[in-house]
């Protein structure tokens, strides 16, 4: 018999190492829980449920819907959308019982919170994956088209690698790319204090709401050496960045490439490409040994593996429309 609980105080430590077990090839601890579960303001205990059987967790699904939007001008775009961020069941366990459960009590939670579309598992600003990795977790997979999840059309995303160290080869047209766009007036350079008000105008204008506050924290943190721009005039027209890992510290210089973007009536210029050139040359100042990004789209996929990254993970983006 399976019995589905709530979160409640004390149980940190056993989510996490059901959540390792569950979901290895997405490991978390206690840090990470903390800052991208307990402290997102989104977070609400009655949407993260925990699995019981035979008196010890085995699965567990949270659940999220959008309290706060991420700006304060933001569209209501969410207001009818909820989130399964995760879920996973025990490997040892036997048969569909637990998982079958934990999706009929995520799918009452969203219809509770008048929900119309409930998305596995692309929520911002906390993802931890932005779908399911059917390679990785064929049971949940299974379960989630079970209970009626289809795949979004189109919306494959692809996490990506590339080894920085100890010889990086890039393309042998970046550096005639770079110079054609400094003849044009459009320079590549490291964020400095005179930019950042034009930068940050430039996030909130042209980039996702997501991006812009990710952004700004690294700037809180002092980290605008983490931060390549491009510049045309004195305005901001692309930029790229990169930080470290999940924890408390993932504001430090660390591997994690991206996000980066160009404003919609510059792209097609090559500057998202010397973006990327010079943010790497970055990280390999650094003493970084590697680049990653956790999620692109079929279109950026190429233009990274002109620079060596190549596909380590594919994600599938579901979708189930509440009755």
């Amino acid at each position: 018999m399976v019995k589905v609980i709530i979160y409640e105080p004390g149980y940190e430590e056993e989510i996490v190492s059901l959540w390792n077990k569950c979901l290895y090839r997405d490991p978390i601890n206690i840090e990470v829980f903390e800052r991208k579960i307990l402290l997102d303001p989104n977070f609400s205990h009655d949407g993260f449920l925990i699995a019981i059987k035979d008196g010890k967790p085995v699965g567990f699904a949270y659940n999220v819907v959008r309290r706060y939007p991420l700006l304060k001008d933001e569209d209501e775009r969410d207001k009818d959308r909820g989130w399964i961020v995760a879920f996973g069941v025990d490997p040892a366990v036997k048969g569909d019982e637990v998982g079958d459960v934990l999706i009929e009590k995520s799918l009452e939670y969203h219809r509770r919170m008048k929900r119309k579309i409930v998305l596995y598992s692309p929520y911002i600003p906390n993802y931890f994956f932005p779908g399911i990795d059917i390679e990785a977790y064929p049971h949940e997979y299974s379960i989630l088209l079970r209970h009626g999840f289809t795949e979004v059309a189109g919306a494959e995303s692809y996490a990506m690698d590339a080894d920085l160290w100890p010889d990086f080869k890039f393309p042998e047209d970046i550096l005639e790319k770079e110079r054609r766009l400094k003849l044009k007036g459009i320079e590549i350079v490291k964020l400095s204090t005179k930019y950042i008000y034009p930068f940050m105008s430039f996030m909130k204008n042209h980039m996702p709401a997501d991006w812009y506050r990710h952004a700004r924290e690294l700037l809180l943190h002092n980290r605008k050496e983490q931060i390549i721009i491009a510049v045309k005039d004195g305005e901001v027209v692309g930029y790229c960045q990169f930080w470290n890992g999940e924890g408390y510290s993932w504001h430090a210089p660390g591997a994690h490439f991206g996000p980066f973007g160009v404003r919609e009536d510059m792209r097609g210029m090559g500057i998202g490409s010397v973006l990327l050139y010079r943010c790497l040359v970055a990280m390999r100042e650094y003493g970084i040994h590697r680049a990653f990004l956790l999620w692109t789209g079929e279109r950026a996929r190429r233009l990274y593996e002109r620079f060596g990254f190549r596909v380590t993970r594919r994600f599938k983006i579901m979708r189930k429309v509440l009755g």
